[in-house]
Formats: structure tokens, sequence, C-alpha cells
């Protein structure tokens, strides 16, 4: 299942633009502020990779040539349930989409704190 080959590789990106996230906290804390540009530049890379691999989903789902199945996949992507919870691979392409929603919303949070703390009014949340 190519799909979970792509969910793993958007938790790892996940997991890189966390730890960078992460990183640029800690340096607007110390108010170093040329490792803060960096680490921002520094964020631009996984954040690519991370529409590309979104991209190469939903390629895929349109490439699939049965429509039903293409549906039923898209459905795992958006609920994460297995439609089948019998089959192996359906139940850890669905735990890889939850883990990612859970990191996803960890870097989500803390970037908003972080932007309103750089932009203070003029942040990209307001």
């Amino acid at each position: 299942m190519d799909v979970l080959v792509q969910m793993k590789r958007t938790g790892n990106l996940l997991n890189e633009l966390w730890d960078l996230t992460q990183q640029l906290g800690q340096s607007m804390d110390r108010r170093d502020e040329v490792s803060t540009q960096m680490l921002v530049a520094m964020r631009e890379e996984p954040l690519a990779k991370l529409q590309a691999a979104d991209q190469a989903v939903r390629d895929q789902l349109e490439a699939m040539p049965d429509r039903e199945e293409a549906a039923q996949l898209a459905e795992m992507l958006n609920s994460g349930q297995p439609a089948d919870p019998a089959q192996r691979s359906q139940t850890m392409l669905c735990d890889q989409v939850a883990s990612n929603r859970r990191r996803l919303s960890q870097v989500v949070q803390l970037d908003r704190v972080l932007n309103q703390r750089m932009g203070r009014e003029k942040s990209a949340y307001q």
C-alpha cells in the first residue's frame, strides 16, 4: 500500500517540523536572532516536502482505476477509520493517519504561539 509509505514519510516530516519548531521557540527564548532566522528558513524544506507528499497521495487517489476503492481509501484518510478493521494494512494506515494528525495539531499549536510572539499584531493567526 503506497499510501501507507507516504503517510509514514509524512509522519517523519511532521516530526522533523516539530523538532525545528521547538528549536525555533528555544532560540526565541534566548533572543538569538541569527538562530531564529536560520530555523525559520530551515522549516521551509519539510513544509515543501509535506506539500509534495500530500499532492502525491492526491495524485495516487485520482489515478486509481477502481473509483470505489479510491473513495474507500479517501474516506480512511479523512476519517482515520479502517473500512475493514480485519485488514492489517488498513489498520496500520489509519493508525499512522491518526498519529500524523496528532503531531500536526501539536506543530500548529506551537507555531501559533511562536508566530504570535514573533509577529504580535501582525501574526498570521490573527
